[in-house]
């Protein structure tokens, strides 16, 4: 019965230890893939041709939360960006959306990568070109039909005529302001990307913790295949 124990104590070990191994190469090559896919990313450098809106999303694994946000902030106040909205819970989780210059996008998502382990990453860039093109055209039409409303307005004499030309006038203006609105919002975040960054507490595991997520690992490992 004591050699049974033995060698089951030894062959739980055994497993721990395997599980172990094969979890740190596993990591290790998610690592390297997410480097290559970072580098994959990194590529899309900004178009001078094109309006391009770059979002970001970022989780990443840090040590201490207060520091992490003391740091991204800092990160991005030194490119000339600022922190648009902040939420925590205590130490253990925090959010934050910050804006940066487009010219130190890259820039600052490598500081913020920097950061701890970074668990997920999505870089998108959505083309506004066509609509900030069509709004720009449609603006300038309608200037050009106030100018000729307000030429109207001066000539008219009939009380009826200037009422009805006052209210299209002020429609008209209606328009223009919503639609320089829109161009001055299209220009705000074209010029300043957007990072959503999670921040979490990384989990830290004692020795029985590690033994048994080694374990559990090599057990897994035993009765599931994976590619």
């Amino acid at each position: 019965m004591r050699k049974v124990l033995l060698c089951g104590c030894a062959l739980a070990a055994v497993l721990a230890l395997a599980g172990c191994m094969q979890y740190e190469a596993t990591a290790a090559g998610a690592r390297a893939r997410e480097k290559s896919a970072t580098r994959l990313d990194d590529r899309a450098d900004v178009r001078a041709d094109r309006m391009l809106i770059w979002k970001a999303r970022l989780s990443v694994d840090v040590w201490n939360v207060p520091k992490a946000v003391a740091d991204a902030t800092a990160v991005a106040e030194k490119l000339g960006g600022y922190v648009e909205q902040k939420s925590d819970s205590g130490e253990e989780e925090a959010s934050l959306t910050l804006r940066v210059p487009v010219k130190a996008f890259k820039e600052s998502l490598a500081g913020f990568e920097a950061l701890g382990t970074v668990t997920y990453r999505n870089v998108e860039a959505e083309d506004v070109t066509e609509q900030y093109v069509d709004v720009e055209a449609r603006l300038k039409n309608k200037a050009a039909l106030r100018d000729r409303l307000k030429q109207l307005l001066d000539k008219a004499t009939d009380v009826k005529d200037v009422l009805a030309i006052e209210t299209e006038l002020n429609r008209v203006q209606g328009d223009l302001d919503s639609m320089s609105a829109r161009i001055k919002s299209l220009k705000g975040q074209v010029d300043l990307a957007t990072v959503r960054l999670s921040l979490s507490r990384r989990p830290i595991l004692g020795p029985l913790g590690y033994f048994f997520k080694g374990l559990w690992w090599g057990i897994e490992r035993l009765f599931v295949l994976r590619p």
